[in-house]
């Protein structure tokens, strides 16, 4: 992470922090399209200054944290991107979802983050 990007989000985390409550809770669930879930790995949402992230758990559910487990993040629009791979015996790179929703330029996922809307399930597919 570049230098620039740290600052930057560190001083969005203490902007936030300094608000008190303006972060909302947020989460949802990750499945494939034939509708069975992720089992295993990372969902973040990001603006150009702003960044959460969460773990995949294994029936697909995530919930978002900034500052704090579970806390949320801010109101406002996102992009999102949900990786899912692991290292073989052979420690060659196997990913369980597209590696095109890894990167914030071709994963086509975003959301609206406000008080009233605050669960976003998506759907991936397989690589």
């Amino acid at each position: 992470m570049k230098l620039y990007h740290f600052f930057t989000i560190v001083l969005a985390f203490l902007f936030v922090a300094g608000c008190g409550g303006g972060l909302v809770v947020t989460g949802g669930k990750i499945t494939f399209d034939d509708g069975s879930p992720v089992t295993t790995g990372d969902i973040v949402f990001s603006t150009g200054s702003y960044m959460a992230d969460g773990r995949i758990q294994p029936d697909g559910t995530y919930t978002l944290s900034s500052l704090k487990l579970g806390d949320g993040l801010p109101p406002g629009t996102y992009t999102v991107t949900i990786s899912s791979s692991a290292r073989d015996e052979g420690e060659q790179l196997v990913y369980f979802v597209d590696p095109k929703f890894a990167d914030p330029a071709t994963s086509g996922l975003t959301a609206d983050v406000s008080k009233g809307q605050s669960k976003f399930d998506f759907t991936v597919t397989k690589p």
